[in-house]
């Protein structure tokens, strides 16, 4: 039997909120301000679901297209704006962005 090869169609990335916000309002202008501030109108409309926010705003995990993540990176890296997202793991596989918890003995 032939292998497959699954197409991931998100990318999910992790980031620190600093100084930690509660309001997912603010979190998704913040990566509306930094995507038109690094590319423009256009891509400030980028297609972004926010799939957790952490009970006291210092992380949040976002979704968004494949080909989309590496321009958020890029924007938010270039971003002035408050709060600050700071990357911590990005990943195509979902549940990778769990292990940053886990201690390594």
């Amino acid at each position: 039997m032939p292998s497959r090869r699954l197409t991931p169609y998100y990318h999910y990335i992790r980031f620190a909120v600093s100084p930690p916000c509660r309001d997912i309002l603010t979190i998704r202008k913040t990566t509306q301000d930094a995507l038109g501030q690094s590319f423009g109108l256009v891509s400030s409309h980028t297609y972004i679901d926010i799939l957790w926010l952490a009970d006291d705003g210092a992380a949040v995990v976002l979704r968004l297209g494949e080909s989309d993540a590496p321009k958020l990176l890029a924007a938010v890296a270039a971003a002035t704006n408050t709060p600050r997202l700071s990357l911590v793991k990005e990943s195509s596989f979902f549940p990778s962005l769990l292990s940053i918890d886990i201690p390594f003995a």
